[in-house]
């Protein structure tokens, strides 16, 4: 997902996409993976509180804005609306304001109404998202990666974002389980562009028809790595799955990570051990 203050309201799998889930975990068996590819933000980190409703209210309070917590589902609507916007006038180029863009919409859509208060507050909360404190690991990130490197495969990290991913592999103590890791911000452009797909296999040597991404957004990270060739599947912690979205492209759909060593037909823990 892109990498900034939630803006939720992804698209869940397909109906056809999981009636199809035997097919698509067949092409995606080990004989014919050898890397995966991971998304970062709402993927592997869980962002704190702080980026909550009741969050965004505290945060308002110390700026003088009262945010009704209420109108939380709007403002993200109006936070997506407002990326939707922003994305039509300069693509897929990278770009750092759009976290401010983010941060604002959802202040004022929550009932910020002093634009300078807005925009302090929304400061606030993207200087926030940059910091690795503000996330902890998902319990079943170190376990899944764990199993995927035991079975020899290469694993790399992509993330439209800002932030230091090399910074993140030494806070959460991932260095050894992760070959590589791209951002938009280092490729200047954001997935779904397939520039930063390919920038992401050259720095784990790995070739697109031999790669599965996962990620948490159907468009940047499904269609964005079907495009560039590689398999992909979408991971919905929310389980909001299956929403019925005609024209939209095959993918297997998972609730945890934990489901991904078997999607790609690795041994069972007790079976490998």
């Amino acid at each position: 997902m892109t990498a900034a203050p939630p803006a939720r309201g992804e698209l869940a799998a397909t109906e056809s996409a999981l009636a199809t889930r035997p097919a698509l975990e067949a092409r995606l068996a080990p004989a014919g993976r050898r890397a995966v590819l991971l998304d970062v933000d709402f993927t592997l980190l869980c962002p704190d509180e702080q980026f909550s409703a009741e969050g965004y209210r505290a945060a308002g309070a110390r700026f003088g804005l009262r945010l009704d917590p209420r109108r939380w589902h709007e403002a993200e609507s109006c936070a997506a609306r407002a990326v939707e916007a922003r994305r039509a006038g300069r693509g897929n180029v990278h770009d750092d304001g759009v976290y401010e863009v983010i941060a604002e919409a959802i202040v004022t859509a929550m009932g910020g109404d002093d634009p300078d208060r807005v925009a302090s507050c929304a400061a606030t909360i993207v200087d926030a998202w940059g910091r690795c404190a503000s996330f902890s690991l998902y319990h079943d990130v170190r376990p899944c990666l764990t199993r995927l490197r035991a079975a020899g495969l290469g694993i790399g990290l992509i993330s439209n974002t800002n932030r230091d991913l090399g910074g993140v592999l030494d806070a959460f103590e991932l260095r050894g389980l992760v070959d590589g890791a791209v951002t938009s911000a280092q490729v200047g452009l954001f997935k779904p562009a397939p520039e930063i797909f390919a920038a992401a296999l050259a720095c784990i040597g790995a070739a697109a028809g031999e790669t599965v991404m996962v990620g948490d957004s159907y468009h940047d990270d499904v269609e964005g790595a079907l495009a560039a060739g590689l398999s992909a599947v979408l991971l919905d912690r929310a389980g909001g799955r299956p929403l019925a979205v005609p024209g939209t492209r095959e993918a297997p759909c998972i609730g945890s990570l934990d489901e991904l060593p078997g999607l790609l037909g690795l041994p069972s823990q007790t079976g490998s051990a």
